[in-house]
């Protein structure tokens, strides 16, 4: 997840402080105005600040606080803090929050139901499966949103050394949950519901192989293909929605998160150039890897014809992070037919257009240094860059042939 302290503290001390605080400004009330709706909800938050991060986990919950209007509408959190991250004078170790409704944005006033204390692993897989089963069983609901906080890297590590695909990065323990480990912690079973909606506040896990290796898990995930900022996300800004109207379909939910985010930090944050939001429809992405298995197929087979036009249109597609290889997946193909203009690949990349715009649902993105997102980024290296345990490790690697693409391309 998200650029860290420095760079975004330098970056607010150029604005007024008025926009610090966008909403919520008055006195700590401790009851909430009541709205409509006829759906119930619980939103899980498993916020992992043991990590730099830790300095914007008050915004986030005060964000959350303020939007408790809606008695329907329940977020209960999993919060861990540690000592070297924590404020001066604050608590550590790990708890269990139910979210109340408070508009004091300097002042955490929700209700702890449960203090776990020191030695919990958040950057454990069964850790995270705790938590969502505790709150099934404590806060039952028609519908159930997980959110997953923390840093991400997408199907890589953080660092350059290790290849781990992996989110929650626990930095008391060095631990994290793979990204393979991701569907048994959030549905251990196939006798439990789907989650109806699974959100990462974390960096680069809007990739292709992570909405893949989750797709029997959640019916909508929502994600950047880019790093956001610390802040993360502006929970008011789709909570406040939620609370307004509980009745909302999931894909509704889905979309108000990400066009909120979006113009959120373009209308308050202009100076972050990054930012990027989608939302996928899980049950289109079996759609998605046969079409990407064709393209993989087609490019195989007319490589040796157009070895310097994929080598640029893989070059030139739209980058994120300090990460080269991993691309805009729309973009990249895009070049790939343009470049080549080879019809055989053409038709190919036609569908798989097609078959990433029937999935994606929902778009938005800063229109300067990630201006060519489309939703969903994918990992694209050089033969010579690539690393094999894709093939193996991954069910996208598995269930096409991008790996073998990847093992040749240029």
């Amino acid at each position: 997840m998200k650029i860290t302290r420095f760079f975004t503290l330098f970056l607010l001390a150029l604005l007024s402080p008025s926009i610090l605080w966008l909403s919520g400004c008055g006195g700590g009330g401790s009851t909430p105005p009541r709205s409509g709706g006829d759906g119930s909800w619980t939103v899980m938050v498993f916020l992992n600040g043991a990590n730099d991060l830790d300095e914007f986990s008050d915004l986030n919950v005060n964000q959350m606080e303020e939007s408790m209007l809606n008695p329907k509408v329940k977020v209960v959190v999993q919060w861990k803090r540690i000592s070297s991250f924590a404020p001066p004078g604050s608590w550590t170790g790990t708890r269990r929050y139910l979210v109340k409704y408070d508009t004091n944005p300097n002042q955490i006033n929700s209700q702890m139901v449960q203090d776990m204390g020191v030695g919990v692993d958040m950057g454990r897989p069964e850790a995270l499966q705790e938590f969502v089963q505790w709150a099934k069983t404590n806060y039952p609901s028609d519908r159930y949103m997980l959110v997953i906080w923390n840093h991400g890297s997408g199907w890589r590590s953080r660092k350059a050394d290790t290849v781990t695909r992996a989110v929650s990065f626990d930095d008391e323990t060095g631990s994290s949950i793979k990204i393979w480990e991701l569907p048994q912690a959030i549905r251990p079973t196939e006798s439990e519901p789907k989650m109806d909606v699974l959100a990462f506040d974390a960096s680069l896990m809007q990739m292709l192989e992570t909405v893949y290796e989750c797709r029997n898990v959640a019916k909508y995930i929502v994600g950047s293909e880019e790093s956001p900022p610390g802040e993360g996300y502006p929970y008011h800004r789709f909570l406040i929605p939620l609370a307004q109207n509980s009745d909302m379909t999931n894909a509704e939910l889905a979309s108000i998160i990400v066009n909120n985010t979006v113009d959120h930090y373009r209308t308050n944050f202009p100076f972050y150039q990054n930012i990027t939001q989608s939302a996928v429809d899980t049950t289109k992405l079996d759609a998605v890897a046969s079409a990407l298995d064709n393209v993989a197929g087609v490019l195989i087979s007319r490589r040796n014809a157009h070895v310097d036009a994929l080598m640029n249109a893989r070059r030139n597609a739209q980058k994120y992070s300090t990460y080269d290889d991993y691309k805009d997946l729309w973009h990249a193909m895009e070049l790939a037919k343009q470049n080549t203009a080879d019809s055989v690949i053409g038709t190919a990349v036609n569908q798989l257009q097609a078959a990433i715009g029937e999935a994606v649902i929902a778009e938005a993105h800063d229109n300067r240094r990630v201006a060519n997102s489309h939703g969903l980024s994918i990992y694209y290296p050089s033969a010579g860059d690539y690393l094999n345990r894709y093939a193996s490790q991954l069910a996208l690697g598995r269930s096409t042939r991008w790996s073998e693409w990847l093992s040749v391309a240029p």
